[in-house]
């Protein structure tokens, strides 16, 4: 019985799509529509006529033609009776899909969006086309990709600021699902100044994002992870249960000399060869002759407070506990240099408490040489901040962010808060706008490592049988190589083969084009668009190389936002455009271009995010009465809420192969 292929109704009937974009080298803007503002497929298929070869139903495989294939086969095994029937069997498979591939060579690659197709796009929709384009999986019911062996590279654009009401599409519309032709009716607005995009892509779709009723699913992550299958899954298990040491001793939970270069931690001399990487003004744990058992070493939990000078995070306060729970060291530190925020909401830190102080990094150095030996353990969460910020090196260190796991599993790292909570039933960090406290921290590490030696390996942990697309099209059979162009760390990033670290867009366009000359897969955004969404208010320090003015303030608080001007938002959507063109420009032949905005406007969303967090700290730290009404979050509120996540989950996408 032959297994044929699943797919929408009318799938492999050409009538039953419509092409999704024009050509990138026609420069006279859109294709002409039929009614419905869908592209005249006579058009589009005569000018496909001289470099594709049609997908129709005649290329799909049928009894009959199974029969003369393998009658063929057959008759040509004849020549060669020493084969095996299990040779015999591979030979056939190679021919047909020798023969499948060779019929599409020379035809130009194209999507085809399905009429048919009644969903909503999801973020997902758009992550399983990745990997169908760059591997071989099973087709897709929405899209068909005539001669898809012929696409070279796949670029994903993520453009923050397209939201689909600049388009012309009502996301409450439960028709608005099937790609519309945008074109020829986006004359007002932002979007009217994207010329380029017209002429790239005739047509856009609607696409929507998971999440729940108060907050919306990173878009980045549900594009960049897939589900693993059960064989990968099986295979990290197995892996996993053989690397499990039984009864393991405290010194097999301190990180690796890898994980604590992937962490960024300072190292000690001894550590990287002899060829010292500490700057001057650093210090490292002197290394002895004969040191004690491994297992033997004492346990010190560390914590410490900064603050934001015009230098960077300097130190204002250290904690130092012992095994026992004791405090051994905490002391308050005046930093060197002029204090421009006591972030107090973090730190706990104030003019007044620092009134007075004298203690100077210097001098906590020579402390923490008396106290901290070879022979230590340090214990904390995230402790490479806090190393850096003293200027120390230490070889042996057990992060409570890598004994325990996330819920979402490893890369991503759970706060203490949540652990204190999950896992000791504590509350901590409930100081609410007067900070946290040091000694309360360094307290809870010592004792979740206390707990998680005492319970042994697989304590605390959580693994995500998700894998990113970076990976997934590594461990394809003809391996994939990736590239991410981007302004932050994204998730799995790591796994991609190369990270291009970008400060503007101009950065991006920059560095795109040897990136998609080397890889298979580049991943990338543009920025400038999202000062639609709110640009960084006067005086808001947004963060090391980011660049507010153009629109970079996706990790900016609701509260330190401003709206930008119509001007502002024209001038970066120009910005944009101007990017895509020489994006486009840059692409080699046969490149598959998607362009996403992920989300549509999450101004409401985060509006009334940051009023329930305030709220919520309010309500822990002090009487309901004394709470002021604009603080307050009720259910008019909470109904706000849920309309502004429903709006941002609203993005759109857009196809086309160069």
């Amino acid at each position: 019985m032959v297994k044929k292929r699943k797919f929408a109704l009318g799938a492999w009937k050409e009538e039953a799509f419509r092409e999704s974009t024009t050509d990138s080298s026609d420069s006279n803007g859109t294709k002409d529509t039929d009614e419905g503002g869908i592209t005249g497929e006579n058009e589009a298929m005569a000018a496909d006529q001289d470099t594709t070869t049609a997908i129709t139903t005649e290329d799909v495989e049928t009894p009959e033609k199974r029969q003369k294939i393998d009658g063929d086969d057959d008759n040509a095994s004849t020549t060669g009776d020493t084969m095996s029937k299990e040779e015999r069997r591979k030979l056939k498979k190679e021919k047909k899909k020798s023969a499948k591939q060779n019929s599409l060579d020379g035809g130009r690659p194209s999507f085809l969006l399905c009429r048919s197709y009644h969903l909503k796009l999801k973020l997902k929709d758009l992550r399983d086309l990745v990997i169908y384009l760059l591997t071989e999986t099973k087709t897709l019911p929405w899209m068909m990709v005539k001669n898809k062996f012929n696409v070279q590279k796949v670029v994903l654009l993520y453009v923050g600021g397209l939201d689909p009401a600049n388009f012309g599409i009502d996301y409450q519309d439960d028709e608005a699902k099937a790609p519309v032709a945008w074109a020829s009716t986006a004359t007002k607005g932002p979007v009217s100044e994207m010329t380029n995009l017209k002429r790239f892509f005739d047509v856009v779709s609607p696409m929507k994002a998971g999440g729940e009723k108060n907050k919306i699913y990173a878009p980045v992550s549900q594009i960049l992870n897939i589900p693993l299958s059960n064989s990968e899954k099986t295979k990290r298990e197995i892996a996993r249960a053989k690397a499990r040491v039984p009864d393991m001793k405290r010194d097999g939970y301190m990180l690796t000399l890898q994980e604590m270069r992937e962490l960024d931690f300072p190292l000690p001399s001894y550590l990287t060869g002899g060829a010292s990487e500490l700057k001057p003004g650093w210090i490292e744990t002197d290394q002895v002759l004969n040191p004690v058992s491994p297992d033997k070493r004492k346990l010190i939990a560390m914590d410490c407070e900064m603050c934001l000078t015009a230098e960077g995070s300097e130190l204002t306060r250290i904690s130092l506990l012992g095994e026992d729970g004791k405090v051994i060291y905490d002391e308050l530190v005046l930093p060197i240099n002029p204090i421009t925020d006591y972030l107090t909401q973090y730190s706990g830190m104030t003019e007044e408490l620092l009134s007075g102080v004298t203690t100077r990094l210097a001098d906590v150095q020579m402390k923490l040489k008396e106290l901290i030996t070879y022979d230590t353990i340090l214990i904390g969460h995230s402790l490479e901040n806090d190393m850096k910020v003293l200027k120390f090196a230490h070889p042996f260190i057990i992060d409570t962010t890598k004994a325990y796991h996330h819920t979402r599993g490893p890369p991503s790292r759970p706060s203490l808060k949540w652990l204190a909570h999950r896992w000791l039933s504590r509350k901590i960090q409930n100081g609410g706008e007067n900070g946290h406290n040091s000694v309360e921290d360094a307290l809870t590490c010592m004792d979740l490592i206390k707990l998680k030696i005492e319970q042994g390996q697989g304590f605390g942990e959580y693994y995500n049988d998700q894998e990113s697309v970076f990976s997934r099209i590594s461990r394809y059979t003809r391996p994939r190589t990736s590239a991410v162009v981007d302004d932050e760390f994204i998730v799995n990033c790591e796994d991609a083969t190369t990270y291009i670290k970008t400060t503007s867009d101009a950065d991006v366009v920059a560095a795109l084009p040897q990136a998609m000359a080397e890889h298979h897969f580049v991943w990338a955004r543009l920025r400038d668009l999202e000062i639609a969404y709110g640009k960084a208010k006067p005086n808001v320090k947004t963060g090391s190389g980011h660049l507010p003015d153009q629109g970079r303030t996706g990790f900016l608080s609701y509260e330190n936002r401003v709206d930008a001007s119509e001007q502002e938002i024209r001038k970066a959507a120009q910005s944009v455009d101007k990017s895509l063109a020489a994006i486009v420009d840059a692409m080699p032949p046969n490149t598959a271009f998607l362009v996403t905005s992920g989300q549509g406007d999450p101004r409401d969303m985060l509006k009334f995010q940051e009023l329930q967090k305030r709220y919520q700290t309010l309500y822990n730290t002090v009487s309901i009465s004394s709470i002021a009404k604009e603080d307050r979050f009720d259910d008019e509120a909470q109904a706000a809420l849920e309309l502004g996540v429903e709006r941002a989950k609203h993005g759109l996408c857009f196809f086309m192969v160069k």
